[in-house]
């Protein structure tokens, strides 16, 4: 399948090679980030006006665009998906899936990362190496779990929200919608919506503006 890439950075590259593993190619590419040059033979273009005209020549999509940018993810998966195409996963051979877990389209999941018995994840997430999703723990839309990150068990972690390299999430906490939490936090409490927590334990130090993507 020829599959359109909504971001070409880093987050791209790791996908790309997943991605071709799966038998697709990908020839072209939508990124604003001035002088990119993804490592692969592709029609790179960076007018978000035309992401229509491009996308089209393409019959699936993935939205390679990490960090807290889960909102902006989100926007282009529905924009392509209202086109037409087909939301694809770019899952590492070595990511390992519950037989009882279920997730959600657009799953970007990369080596060793792990989603045990019973958990969810929604669509559109970004699941990094290394990382755990505990036993029945929620994740919404949009969600990013970085690198290392540990979510324990029956954990529910709100739209839009992104978990730091190496946090830890303790057990049974909720997680609001668009919320940062910190590289090495340990959250040991609830989280309100819209809050940027960091420290061990956790603290909230400031607030986002609903929608925002930093």
């Amino acid at each position: 399948m020829k599959v359109f890439f909504a971001g070409g950075a880093s987050q791209a590259r790791i996908c790309y090679n997943i991605v071709k593993r799966q038998g697709h190619e990908v020839p072209v590419v939508y990124d604003r980030t001035k002088g990119l040059s993804p490592p692969w033979d592709c029609k790179l273009f960076d007018d978000e006006s035309a992401i229509p005209e491009h996308a089209l020549t393409c019959e699936g999509f993935l939205v390679c665009i990490g960090d807290t940018y889960g909102n902006a993810r989100v926007r282009y998966s529905r924009q392509l998906r209202q086109l037409g195409l087909e939301p694809i996963s770019a899952i590492h051979p070595i990511a390992y899936f519950s037989d009882v877990c279920k997730v959600g389209e657009g799953l970007q999941a990369m080596p060793r990362s792990y989603v045990g018995d019973y958990a969810v994840v929604g669509d559109y997430c970004i699941i990094n190496n290394n990382c755990t999703v505990g036993h029945e723990s929620t994740l919404g839309t949009g969600i990013h779990v970085m690198a290392s990150a540990v979510i324990t068990g029956l954990v529910t972690v709100g739209d839009f929200s992104s978990i730091g390299t190496s946090a830890t999430v303790l057990p049974g906490l909720t997680i609001g919608t668009n919320c940062v939490i910190g590289a090495g936090a340990v959250v040991t409490k609830d989280v309100p919506d819209n809050a940027v927590v960091v420290g061990v334990p956790a603290r909230v130090i400031r607030y986002r503006t609903a929608g925002q993507d930093d």
